[in-house]
């Protein structure tokens, strides 16, 4: 399925992607409209441009085990041609190429209908492991498993972490300078003791 786009009227009483997709995720059964079963959301959360959903299907022979929805959104309230919200859902059976599902919507679902929904399930799961390390602070050593290049030409895989004045700042071991690392919480870094970097850097360069 593609983008779905509307205004703010569109949205009806929903002031939020977040509300609006709720109600579209939850209905129930109605025979005469040849639905036998209905659906709702147990929980749901939006977070990295993603809504995230535990749903459950439900009808006259019981519930069914959760499964997720995700749905991208793009949401801009300010938009020239009035068309603030727009939203492409989809369900983890679809493989979603988006990880930034919370534990506590994971810990509710059932069993993976097939593989495409437990790999999205892993990848989850190994990102939030990841996420959930403390960060980096002045005074650690920070070690990539790779280096990385830089726009300057120069490849580094250890860093120390400074601060210029409230900010922490990575620093090039091999010359000092100060780099960024983009989505560098969601990379495999490791914090290590003084002599292990020492060591790691020279075998780097």
């Amino acid at each position: 399925m593609g983008w779905l786009s509307m205004t703010l009227r569109g949205m009806g009483p929903h002031a939020t992607p977040k509300a609006y997709l709720d109600d579209q995720c939850t209905y129930a059964p109605d025979a005469a409209a040849g639905r036998t079963e209905g659906l709702r959301v147990l929980k749901s959360t939006v977070r990295s441009g993603a809504y995230y959903a535990a749903c459950q299907n439900y009808g006259p022979d019981g519930e069914r085990p959760p499964f997720a929805i995700i749905c991208l959104i793009r949401w801009n309230p300010r938009a020239r041609d009035g068309y603030v919200f727009a939203y492409k859902d989809m369900t983890e059976t679809a493989g979603p190429y988006y990880f930034d599902c919370p534990a506590s919507i994971l810990d509710m679902l059932g069993p993976p209908i097939n593989d495409h929904a437990a790999e999205w399930r892993a990848r989850c799961r190994q990102r939030l492991a990841l996420t959930s390390r403390r960060k980096p602070r002045p005074g650690d050593t920070l070690v990539l498993p790779e280096p990385l290049t830089f726009s300057d030409g120069i490849s580094e895989q250890t860093f120390r972490v400074g601060s210029w004045g409230t900010r922490t700042v990575l620093l090039r071991a091999g010359d000092g300078a100060g780099v960024r690392i983009s989505r560098l919480m969601t990379r495999a870094w490791t914090i290590v003791a003084p002599e292990a970097a020492a060591s790691a850097a020279s075998v780097a360069r």
